[in-house]
């Protein structure tokens, strides 16, 4: 089987996974900040702390409804999906108003806001996201998590120059975080137009950028699987393709998959690479370890490309 000479063709776009998962985890934010020094301040961080259990545990409850429900509508028994929001909008309602009434008592409460925030993040109200970060951030202008989240939002918005302004911005206040770098490398990746217009800089650096904020992001959290697995992705995309490259950071997630299903999705992509660069026994070897039925058309359609031609007549 002759090597492609075709760029390598991404199976996933990272763009396509992008806005899922940018906020800064609620806990890592509470964890990060100092102790309050006064009777008083430690009363509110113990409401505070209050308000973040009842809102996971109100989570975790529309979680479980949802979960519950899919199954019923298996059997053709479930709720009706507008009667199911309607339960789960009631539900986070409660949450909502928590935040508010907090908010009303400790106005200055930045992390309280970076919530209610990502409460509104989380119902898709990106305005009145984008309202409470923003006060969060003139209550705390060096906080990154601020600055983290409005990018976000600008990037949900289509304003990816201020989603490039917002996450380098974070990534500068805080240094050790790779979340930060994570963010822009995928921004990056995502938008190249944009990118070279933001930096001032030929689209074909634009990967090269992007795989140096994801190596940055990568030194500081190596047992990131999903880190591991976007830096992995983005490599896919070097013109002309770095294949050894592209191996080596497919083999480095493969190394740190959580589970046998994120290890057998690894396989499929350093199957394709394989397949694309004639190596047809590295590409059956891997492919013969995956089992799993979401897999199996893209399995099926690797295997085909494998096949030699049919002969002429």
């Amino acid at each position: 089987m002759k090597p492609s000479t075709k760029p390598f063709p991404p199976v996933l776009s990272i763009r396509n996974i992008f806005f899922a998962a940018l906020l800064l985890p609620l806990g890592q934010v509470v964890a990060g900040e100092a102790k309050p020094a006064d009777a008083s301040g430690a009363m509110i961080e113990r409401e505070f702390r209050q308000l973040l259990e009842l809102d996971d545990k109100v989570h975790d409850d529309v979680d479980e409804w949802i979960r519950s429900n899919a199954k019923l509508a298996a059997k053709q028994v479930g709720v009706d999906p507008a009667s199911l929001d309607l339960q789960v909008r009631n539900r986070l309602s409660e949450v909502g108003a928590a935040y508010a009434a907090f908010l009303n008592r400790h106005s200055g409460h930045v992390r309280a806001r970076l919530a209610y925030g990502s409460y509104f993040s989380d119902i898709n109200e990106i305005d009145k996201a984008m309202a409470q970060w923003k006060k969060a951030l003139e209550l705390a202008p060096n906080n990154p998590v601020a600055w983290n989240n409005i990018g976000k939002a600008y990037g949900k918005q289509g304003r990816i120059a201020e989603a490039f302004r917002h996450f380098g911005k974070a990534a500068e206040l805080a240094p050790k975080e790779a979340l930060y770098y994570r963010n822009l490398a995928t921004l990056i990746f995502s938008y190249p137009d944009d990118a070279a217009r933001y930096y001032l800089i030929d689209r074909s650096q634009i990967v090269p950028k992007s795989l140096e904020l994801f190596k940055k992001a990568r030194a500081l959290d190596p047992k990131n699987f999903t880190l591991a697995t976007d830096a992995a992705l983005a490599q896919l995309g070097t013109q002309p393709f770095e294949a050894k490259a592209a191996l080596a950071a497919w083999n480095d997630a493969l190394a740190i998959a959580p589970s046998p299903v994120e290890a057998e999705g690894v396989r499929i992509h350093l199957a394709r690479i394989h397949a694309h660069l004639g190596q047809a026994d590295a590409a059956r070897a891997l492919l013969a370890k995956v089992h799993e039925t979401q897999y199996a058309e893209l399995k099926a359609g690797i295997l085909r490309k494998l096949e030699p031609p049919p002969a002429k007549p």
